[in-house]
């Protein structure tokens, strides 16, 4: 619990800790700029052999109208660069020793945050798919739920087993301490 002191996240209450931080594996990010990668490797090939075929465009009047359209193409390219790690940053999954903090990048002005109780908790499942998952170690953990948010998905997180074995393990500790707690709550009943 230490490594996390250097998150601060204002709405811990006082007996709360921060127990894991999550974001989507490293490959995710790797799978979302390999297109960006291929798009602008194709562009460029494209500038390099569009003089040898279209040598007037690149002459006289034409020149300023291909120099535009370049131009706008890699402020395109950047623009959807920069999207994709807005969306892989921004996304982040608390998870704390009372709740799960589910923080969702969606578009550039758009975050949904919302949270479960261990409570509320139904089901959790791992779901690894592929060799290139399985070899990495990351997929999704789901966690279904009893409350208005009916499945809290971490997508594409790294060690999902073990990202369940946390929650279930934080589970039956709230489940421990609620029944101590009514215990307690009788005991000083029945004492009056």
């Amino acid at each position: 619990m230490d490594g996390f002191s250097k998150y601060h996240f204002k709405d811990l209450n006082g007996t709360e800790s921060i127990v894991k931080v999550l974001h989507r594996n490293w490959f995710y990010l790797l799978q979302q700029f390999f297109l960006v990668f291929l798009i602008g490797g194709i562009f460029m090939a494209g500038l390099s052999w569009a003089p040898v075929f279209f040598p007037e465009m690149f002459k006289g009047q034409y020149k300023p109208v291909v120099a535009f359209m370049e131009n706008f193409f890699v402020l395109a390219l950047w623009i959807y660069s920069f999207l994709i790690w807005v969306d892989y940053y921004f996304d982040i999954w608390i998870i704390t020793t009372e709740r799960i903090i589910n923080i969702e990048q969606k578009g550039m002005f758009t975050r949904s945050v919302s949270e479960l109780r261990f409570a509320k908790i139904q089901d959790i499942t791992t779901e690894v798919v592929g060799f290139l998952p399985t070899v990495i170690n990351y997929g999704d953990v789901r966690v279904q739920t009893a409350g208005e948010e009916s499945e809290f998905v971490f997508r594409t997180v790294s060690d999902p087993y073990h990202v369940k074995n946390i929650i279930m393990e934080l589970q039956k500790k709230a489940e421990t301490k609620k029944t101590e707690n009514f215990g307690e709550m009788l005991k000083e009943k029945l004492e009056e």
